[in-house]
């Protein structure tokens, strides 16, 4: 019997710091990026970790790393997703919090991470923002601490689908239903008017940092295979 393929995703996680090697190894463009910030460190940080990560893959130097931006809905190339030039099949996706950034990259598919801070789900109008109606039984019996793991959790898959497939914004979270909490992580309908994804496995990451909660997402029906670096 042929076993069952994985894609390979590996992430790193990193607290976010002011650091100085950090800057230097942002190319002008982010830096110029990083000063319109009104928190520099976290794009600073990760920034610096996406670079750290891709040339440990791909053996370069992080500094000489350059990329490209290609938005999916319009086509622009002044925002959207962003990828490594000289680099063909290699994806990564960066998120960050003001205090946690994490970076995930695979070779061959598309990938989208998310990190949300669990005082971020703190908000009574959590399931108006982002559950669709079918989704928000899944949080019933759920108070304190557990409600704001899972409403994180249920945030961060959201958002990495939407990374994933390179629409962002473009499309609400509350037209892209998953699993509840305390399933295994998977999409379940998408009710955008964009084009459904022709295919999609999720993944809930573990966190060195406990206040946080992370999942990946990847264009392809096949399992996915973790394989954590913290910096």
């Amino acid at each position: 019997m042929i076993g069952t393929m994985s894609v390979r995703v590996v992430v790193r996680e990193a607290r976010v710091s002011t650091s100085s090697a950090d800057l230097a190894l942002l190319d002008a463009g982010e830096r110029d990026r990083a000063e319109r910030k009104r928190e520099t460190a976290p794009f600073v940080t990760g920034h610096a970790l996406v670079r750290r990560l891709l040339a440990d893959l791909l053996d370069r130097d992080p500094a000489s790393l350059a990329f490209a931006r290609r938005c999916t809905t319009c086509g622009s190339d002044a925002h959207g997703k962003p990828s490594v030039l000289d680099a063909p099949g290699w994806h990564f996706s960066l998120s960050y919090t003001p205090s946690v950034a994490v970076v995930a990259a695979t070779e061959g598919t598309d990938v989208g991470v998310d990190v949300e801070d669990l005082t971020d789900a703190d908000f009574d109008g959590f399931a108006a923002a982002t559950l669709a109606r079918h989704e928000v039984e899944g949080f019933a019996g759920l108070a304190g601490h557990e409600l704001l793991v899972a409403r994180a959790r249920v945030w961060a898959r959201k958002e990495a689908v939407l990374k994933a497939t390179g629409h962002g914004l473009v499309v609400d979270p509350a037209e892209v239903l998953v699993s509840g909490p305390l399933d295994p992580p998977a999409l379940v309908d998408w009710q955008a008017e964009e084009p459904r994804p022709a295919a999609i496995t999720i993944a809930d990451v573990e966190l060195a940092s406990e206040d946080h909660r992370a999942a990946v997402a990847v264009l392809t029906d096949e399992p996915v295979e973790i394989v954590g670096q913290q910096a």
